[in-house]
């Protein structure tokens, strides 16, 4: 299935269509760059990790927005992925062009979005370590900032 999947984003990618990938990272014929770079979220829920990765703008993100399970890649560089587990966000980010920048947040600023279940935070250490180990070697600027 996932095969089929990333030929069919490949056909949408090379026919300059929008975009939406169903499957666990960016394909990787995907020409994307961030002007602003990248936020990532993550979270816990039902004992696994689930990190999101979107385009930077200049406005706060909505809860939905980071939690939506539905991904975006449009032809204007938008790019929303939420996937499940360190290894899945990992390929995620490998597929980002080298010398992207990259800042984890520790959630989304309190005054935008609604309470909800979510409780947006940092994974342990050593998987924040592996993490930002990992964006090293890919080249890819990684800063981890609290909110404050």
């Amino acid at each position: 299935m996932k095969k089929s999947v990333h030929l069919v984003v490949l056909g949408v990618i090379l026919a300059g269509l929008p975009l939406l990938v169903v499957s666990d990272a960016l394909p990787a014929d995907t020409n994307v760059s961030a002007m602003k770079g990248y936020e990532l979220y993550s979270w816990s829920e039902d004992d696994q990790w689930h990190f999101t990765l979107v385009t930077g703008t200049n406005r706060n993100k909505t809860l939905e927005e980071i939690i939506s399970r539905e991904d975006v890649i449009s032809d204007t560089g938008w790019v929303r992925v939420q996937v499940t587990g360190v290894n899945a966000i990992k390929s995620v980010l490998s597929e980002l062009h080298q010398g992207e920048d990259i800042v984890w947040l520790a959630g989304p600023r309190l005054e935008q979005t609604p309470p909800g279940d979510i409780a947006f935070m940092f994974p342990p250490e050593h998987i924040v370590d592996s993490v930002k180990e990992h964006t090293e070697q890919v080249g890819l600027n990684l800063l981890v900032q609290t909110l404050s």
